[in-house]
């Protein structure tokens, strides 16, 4: 079951536009171009991974080297990701044998660092990504949940300005993407007549509130057959609850 949800998200990041963001994803092209650090803040599911995935589209049709990674503990974990992507050989290397040879590969061929999901980031981390910070066209881009989850790594993004906050979708902004993911995910789904309430629409975006994760998250639940009641029609308030709680039906 999970991995079918998994696999939704994944159809979600790829197949349904980015509405609502154009300032955003401009400042962040802007502070890109720059070689600017920059974090991407908001609370959960208001679509910090998906601005950094569309960022990533659009330095990479611009010409520039893009590394897109997750953030993770320990280090090591964290560096050979980094290596693989630039492939380079890391089976039974040291962290400290990595971080000189990722050191001068990056510096070498300097890249945007888009890390993604940072939290309580420690002094190491922040050690690392000084040394690639200092040679010039080595940017870092992060999203957290806000400024002051990224730990150590507030000496890299202290400047207010290259904080971009991200808010929970306008009423309009939000009824097209509810449009777009009733589409995706309801509308092309073999689901039974009456299933889905006539005012699904109106109740979803009374119940997301804004947020782009849970819209597209309760669109994804109402699709699944565990979501309806014995007389098939949708158990709306258990889409809701679990989209919320994260739980499995």
């Amino acid at each position: 079951m999970a991995e079918e949800f998994n696999a939704a998200r994944l159809k979600a990041l790829t197949e349904l536009p980015l509405i609502g963001r154009s300032r955003e994803i401009a400042k962040l092209r802007k502070l890109a171009a720059s070689s600017t650090p920059a974090l991407v803040v908001g609370p959960s599911g208001v679509g910090k991974t998906r601005m950094l995935l569309e960022l990533r589209k659009a330095l990479i049709s611009q010409g520039h080297p893009v590394l897109d990674i997750r953030f993770e503990q320990p280090l090591h974990s964290f560096l050979v990701q980094i290596a693989r992507q630039l492939s380079i050989e890391c089976e039974n290397s040291s962290s400290i044998m990595l971080r000189g040879v990722l050191w001068k590969a990056l510096e070498m061929k300097p890249h945007v660092l888009l890390i993604d999901d940072l939290l309580e980031v420690t002094a190491p981390y922040y050690r690392f990504l000084e040394r690639i910070l200092a040679v010039k066209g080595n940017t870092v881009i992060g999203s957290a949940m806000d400024a002051y989850a990224v730990g150590a790594l507030r000496r890299i993004f202290w400047n207010r300005e290259s904080v971009v906050p991200l808010p929970n979708l306008k009423k309009r902004d939000a009824a097209a993407l509810i449009e777009q993911a009733i589409l995706i995910f309801l509308s092309k789904a073999r689901l039974p007549d009456q299933s889905i309430p006539a005012d699904f629409a109106l109740r979803l975006a009374q119940a997301a509130r804004g947020n782009p994760g849970r819209i597209v998250e309760m669109c994804i639940r109402s699709a699944d057959s565990a979501y309806r009641a014995p007389d098939q029609h949708l158990r709306f308030a258990a889409v809701v609850m679990d989209a919320i709680t994260g739980q499995m039906p």
